[in-house]
């Protein structure tokens, strides 16, 4: 008989060299149960409580605590616990005890740079009020926002939007809370419109007391440099450098230049901000209602009833759409040089809950009920890239996705036509539009949605000669982020901002914080992204999405403390869309909005399919991505059924 707690010394002789037994590492010696272990500081009363197994050992969490504060770990670093009525140094190599008191450090938290001058924060859209949130949350106090408009909310919003515009995206990935030390919103439903969401931001800016730290109708006209000298670079003192901006006020209240010193800068210019214009032949003879689909520049009203053709096929042009039915337009037109893809909102909705990203082959496969009603195949547009299975590709187009169901309702019911044509617009004449192949329509109104370039002006403000990641000139102290522009990726973890706006903050704050850090681990680094300007409409603040994503990938990475916030906030992503927008729920609310237009569809005289997404239909693609979920880390996706 062999006690099965230990070894059969038989069982494990090797028979060539009788005098010696193998004796392999056996997988269950080492304890994998998960405890919590308590660290205090020794002489203070700061804790912090670790996850742990029981096998973890001292010189584990001594290597984990060293990588986080930037010191040795075989320095003034120990761990003492409590045996009996003495106090013992725990040994390297022994497992970790329960309740630990650590000497030499005096916090768990890493010691930080303060700056003489407040840090200014250029912008107080979606990212501006979101980095104040951020300062505020780890008790960073002096900053400044500046704005050109009255009143928070960004140009997005204010300018870009019309008064029919809605949120294209989910509101559970896009609200101010979004953070897992606040309360959920009370509001679940997904898209509200641009009054509501400048209300919300307008809340937010009052409620989280960001609104002292604001000076609005303030534009920041010039910034100028000082302190960068030979003796700071040799001391490694760079981060000395501080800036002078130049302000002047927007509302008329004064007409005299104020001068204000900063320390940092931290832009945040919104999204490509001036519209591509075009004039087209003929436009004088047209006779009807030319205009861009942007910037409050149409009357909408001026619409109704008339045919309305749409130049451009990005997500302005399909949002577009959906703001001519809201305004009973008679038959519409888009046409485009080549069709970009557009996504369903359930599909939007699906990509936004994961934790791991969706393969860029199930979102076209999860798109496809809506592209069928429209006569499309996902795959064979130009932006796709795929093997001849369809089992994998990857998507890189110039735009973002237009997200919506409207378009494809439009489409699918006779309203709406698209016209691809290489030529696009050769000309207008007297009610009518005329197609680079030759094709004749007769329209009352031509909306422009031909994209944005970015703003140059942006470019002089800083100075920006490359970009380094979101770092100007390679300077840890001025920071830019503008969303990324395109479409680059083989998987999509989400379509929507807020979990973009919280991690660009985080990182904007601690290179500020510790600019050691990025002297030391990011300016000399050939694994994060440069980007100089590029002709006449691509400034050099204005970055890919494969510069964008490579950039927070390789941050991640690098900085353990912003690696462990991207796990924490994609787990924040799924579980408030399941907790703002169940499955369920919101199936109920795509299928209500379709009905609505289809509704007024019937009015009209037109017919049309039912909405295809039912919920068996949306629990075969959430199955899909549990698959893809399970294939990645051997787990199903929490809150789902599986």
């Amino acid at each position: 008989w062999v006690d099965p707690g230990h070894f059969d010394p038989a069982k494990y002789r090797d028979p060539n060299k009788p005098s010696k037994a193998i004796v392999p590492a056996r997988a269950d010696e080492q304890s994998r149960t998960a405890v919590e272990t308590e660290l205090r500081i020794w002489g203070s009363d700061e804790v912090l409580r670790l996850p742990v197994m029981v096998s973890t050992t001292v010189w584990d969490v001594k290597l984990m605590l060293a990588q986080r504060l930037s010191m040795d770990p075989t320095g003034t670093l120990a761990f003492v616990t409590k045996q009996g009525c003495y106090w013992r140094e725990q040994l390297d190599h022994e497992e970790l005890r329960r309740k630990v008191w650590v000497r030499g450090i005096k916090s768990f938290e890493r010691p930080r740079i303060e700056y003489p001058h407040p840090i200014a924060i250029i912008g107080c859209g979606h990212i501006g009020l979101r980095q104040a949130m951020i300062f505020m949350k780890h008790k960073e106090f002096n900053f400044v926002l500046f704005d050109k408009k009255p009143k928070v909310g960004g140009m997005a919003w204010w300018d870009q939007a019309n008064k029919t515009s809605k949120l294209q995206t989910e509101w559970g990935v896009y609200h101010m809370q979004f953070d897992e030390t606040l309360e959920l919103p009370k509001q679940t439903y997904p898209w509200p419109s641009r009054d509501e969401l400048l209300e919300h931001f307008q809340w937010a800016a009052e409620q989280y007391g960001i609104l002292p730290y604001c000076r609005l109708s303030t534009e920041v006209k010039q910034v100028d440099s000082s302190g960068f000298d030979a003796y700071s670079q040799r001391v490694g003192k760079k981060w000395e450098t501080k800036y002078e901006l130049t302000l002047v006020k927007t509302d008329g209240s004064s007409d005299v230049e104020e001068k204000f010193m900063s320390s940092a800068i931290q832009m945040y210019p919104g999204n490509l901000s001036v519209a591509r214009r075009e004039t087209y032949k003929g436009e004088d003879e047209f006779g009807g209602l030319i205009g861009y689909g942007m910037f409050n520049e149409l009357d909408y009203s001026q619409i109704t009833g008339k045919n309305v053709v749409i130049i451009g096929h990005g997500a302005f042009a399909v949002e577009n759409v959906r703001t001519c039915l809201e305004y009973d337009a008679a038959q519409l037109y888009i046409v485009c040089r080549r069709k970009n893809l557009a996504v369903p909102r359930f599909v939007s909705w699906l990509a936004n809950q994961s934790i791991t990203p969706i393969s860029a082959a199930l979102l076209l496969n999860s798109s496809k009920p809506m592209y069928e009603l429209a006569g499309f195949d996902p795959w064979a547009y130009y932006a796709v890239q795929a093997n001849s299975e369809r089992t994998v590709c990857s998507i890189q187009q110039k735009v973002r996705f237009g997200i919506g169901d409207v378009y494809f309702l439009a489409i699918s019911w006779g309203k709406l036509e698209v016209i691809e044509d290489p030529l696009c617009v050769k000309r207008l004449s007297r009610g009518m539009l005329h197609t680079g192949s030759g094709r004749k329509l007769e329209v009352d109104a031509v909306l422009k949605l031909l994209g944005f370039v970015g703003n140059f002006d942006n470019d002089r403000l800083l100075r920006i000669k490359e970009m380094v990641g979101f770092w100007v000139n390679n300077d840890p102290k001025r920071y830019l982020v503008a969303e990324p522009i395109s479409v680059m990726a083989s998987k999509f973890g989400g379509t929507s901002f807020s979990p973009g706006a919280i991690a660009w903050s985080e990182f904007g704050m601690w290179f500020l914080h510790h600019p050691q850090d990025y002297y030391s681990i990011v300016a000399e680094s050939t694994l994060i992204p440069r980007h100089k300007a590029e002709g006449d409409d691509r400034p050099a603040y204005v970055v890919d999405a494969r510069h964008g994503s490579q950039t927070m990938i390789m941050i991640g990475a690098m900085i353990p403390w912003l690696g462990e916030r991207g796990a924490i906030e994609v787990q924040l992503k799924h579980d408030r869309m399941w907790a703002l927008h169940p499955v369920e729920k919101f199936l109920e609310w795509c299928k209500e909005d379709w009905d609505h237009y289809c509704k007024k569809l019937r009015a009209q005289g037109y017919s049309g399919p039912e909405y295809p997404y039912t919920i068996e239909v949306a629990w075969k693609y959430l199955q899909a991505h549990a698959d893809e979920h399970a294939k990645a880390t051997g787990a199903a996706p929490g809150g789902s059924k599986q």
